[in-house]
């Protein structure tokens, strides 16, 4: 989650980071549902500078909705500031009191022109206004395992340190939804890949899984000795400890069995955080945090195209997808993984040093140098909160040109990014999707 401050407003409001839609919207001091009581709210009494009209908006979510009025005010994210108009949302489903965030920060492909929100997203005010010098923007995920709570977002330029080599730059599909979605090369393990054609990425920060139709996921976990299916869901040996490769523009890229192999079942064996799941169309892969937690992922606006780098310090490595078992180095796990765990509320307040750095974390966040760029050409984003592996970004219904169509399925509210507290009691109960 990202934190950012409205108007003349001091409170911190903790919106939730969607690279998979364009809206941004705060819960509304004028909001009277139960939702609304157990989060930070935002109106005329918090900022005389804050304008507000009577335009309404609409948002459907695969697990709840809001809806409410447009306002427009100063959005401070970090050093830099600009005026943005969004939503305030005055009625808000039952279904957000299980959220910790109050609100979500839209950073999709969308124009919002055909949006629910009809107005210039967070990226075109910031790069309308002068505040960052390219529109782009790129993210580093912490891994909750790890404890190192220096999850980061990087406004305007990239910040070097946190890759080595070059960033493998791959052409967006073009879609009228608003997603990054890049052609995927294959997958596979240990070099042996699936063959796959024709297949693409979306890729959601607000996800915390990989969800593929099924045929590609159970052709994907019969190269893991000793998984199982039962329905859209896999387990798999909790001593694996090979990774998984996926394919971008020649060069394969590992998901570490810190990330793809979740908690322990009641059998002895680990979840799978792939999931067998169609969400969109045949050929479509919705790609979140469990991939995006081993790479750099850069977003890049104005050339469309979407970038990975090999994370510094040696902890992930691409290799050419001729030879995917190349040098890269698998990431054991124990086997004793946590269950992705549920949304809290975060605990503490974020800090942020410099202009140019700033952390995307779990728990309290960490103190980063900056590397290189003005302060407008690279700015911060700090956040505290829960593991990006268990928190899920809301997704737009298709109320608008970067909605997307509502569903009323279990594992489609994971793709629309809102995933629901019965997450570990679902996987410990061994129950199916359609169960919901």
């Amino acid at each position: 989650m990202v934190a950012v401050k409205f108007g003349e407003s001091t409170e911190e409001y903790h919106l939730l980071l969607d690279s998979a839609a364009s809206n941004t919207w705060v819960m509304s001091e004028k909001c009277t549902t139960d939702a609304c009581s157990t989060h930070n709210s935002f109106g005329n009494g918090d900022s005389s500078t804050l304008k507000t009209e009577d335009t309404t908006f609409s948002i459907t979510y695969g697990t709840g909705s809001v809806s409410g009025t447009l306002g427009t005010d100063d959005v401070h994210i970090s050093s830099i500031s600009t005026s943005l108009t969004f939503g305030l949302a005055s009625n808000v489903s039952d279904e957000f009191s299980s959220y910790p965030m109050d609100g979500i920060l839209g950073i999709g492909r969308g124009d919002n022109s055909d949006g629910t929100i009809k107005a210039p997203t967070l990226m075109d005010a910031l790069s309308s206004s002068g505040s960052i010098k390219s529109k782009i923007f790129a993210i580093h995920l912490s891994r909750t395992a790890d404890g190192l709570n220096d999850g980061e977002l990087n406004l305007g330029e990239l910040n070097k340190d946190r890759y080595d080599g070059d960033i493998n730059y791959i052409p967006t599909v073009a879609n009228e939804n608003g997603f990054w979605e890049i052609p995927v090369d294959d997958a596979g393990i240990e070099g042996t890949l699936l063959g796959l054609k024709g297949r693409s990425a979306i890729l959601d920060s607000g996800t915390s899984f990989i969800l593929m139709p099924e045929p590609d996921g159970v052709a994907l976990h019969k190269l893991i000795d000793g998984s199982k299916q039962s329905g859209e869901t896999f387990t798999v040996p909790c001593s694996t400890t090979t990774p998984i490769q996926i394919s971008f523009n020649g060069q394969s890229y590992n998901v570490s069995t810190a990330d793809y192999i979740g908690g322990k079942m009641d059998d002895g064996s680990c979840k799978s955080n792939i999931i067998g799941r169609q969400t969109f169309g045949e050929s479509q892969w919705l790609v979140g945090d469990v991939f995006l937690k081993n790479v750099y992922s850069v977003f890049d606006f104005d050339s469309s195209q979407v970038g990975f780098g090999v994370k510094s310090g040696g902890k992930q490595e691409s290799v050419s997808s001729a030879n995917p078992s190349g040098t890269a180095t698998p990431v054991a796990s124990s086997g004793e993984q946590s269950s992705p765990t549920p949304i809290s509320t975060p605990s503490s307040s974020p800090s942020v040093t410099g202009a140019s750095s700033a952390a995307v974390s779990s728990g309290s966040s960490a103190d980063l140098a900056p590397t290189g760029g003005s302060p407008t050409a690279q700015q911060t984003v700090s956040a505290s909160g829960t593991a990006q592996q268990s928190a899920a970004g809301a997704k737009a219904s298709a109320t608008g040109g970067s909605g997307r169509a509502t569903s009323s399925s279990f594992a489609f509210s994971i793709a629309l990014g809102l995933l629901p507290l019965f997450i570990e009691s679902f996987y410990r109960a061994g129950n199916t999707c359609s169960a919901f």
